[in-house]
């Protein structure tokens, strides 16, 4: 990817960050490597900006296993979650979330629809101060499973036909104009 296609990006996922109306955002491409090299950007500038208190990361893969996804979340807040069943786990989880007056939590690695809720992540009204960076290779994992407010397309250099247009999305009444590559489908 270019690096003022990757700046141009950077940027408008640090503004939709800063949306308070913008809870769950969506980073998408079929490079795992350029999707990693992108949450790296945004973790960076995210913690030099002092845009929120507390980064979380974690893994997930096609068969989510929600124990080992809360023990990661857990983990990285200091918290030891040591309860049976899932529901207690995401129940602490969720507290101890919902302590941070403003977080953001990177889930990677995304291929199916998973339920934020059982995992113990609040969001929208339960928690308006945690945002979520969900990553995956398709857009439609994000856009019509998990629900994203806005997608961000991370992928290849685009060819020298590529072309580059701005999308209009319309989340809550907000239109937030986005600039992105174009590549046609050879």
């Amino acid at each position: 990817m270019p690096p003022e296609s990757t700046t141009i990006i950077l940027n408008d996922i640090m503004t939709a960050l800063r949306q308070p109306n913008i809870g769950i955002l969506g980073m998408y491409g079929s490079s795992n490597a350029n999707t990693e090299n992108a949450v790296e950007k945004v973790t960076r500038r995210v913690e030099r900006d002092g845009l929120f208190n507390v980064v979380v990361k974690t893994c997930v893969m096609k068969k989510s296993d929600l124990k080992k996804i809360q023990g990661e979340l857990g983990n990285a807040l200091g918290l030891q979650l040591h309860q049976k069943t899932l529901v207690e786990r995401a129940t602490r989880l969720c507290e101890r979330i919902k302590m941070e007056d403003n977080i953001l939590i990177i889930l990677h690695d995304l291929q199916a629809q998973i339920n934020l809720a059982k995992i113990g992540i609040p969001f929208g009204n339960d928690h308006k101060g945690c945002k979520i960076l969900l990553v995956a290779k398709n857009k439609e994992v994000l856009s019509h499973k998990m629900k994203t407010q806005i997608e961000f397309a991370v992928d290849e250099e685009p060819s020298s036909s590529g072309l580059t247009r701005s999308h209009q999305v319309q989340t809550r009444g907000v239109i937030v104009w986005i600039k992105r590559w174009w590549c046609p489908v050879q």
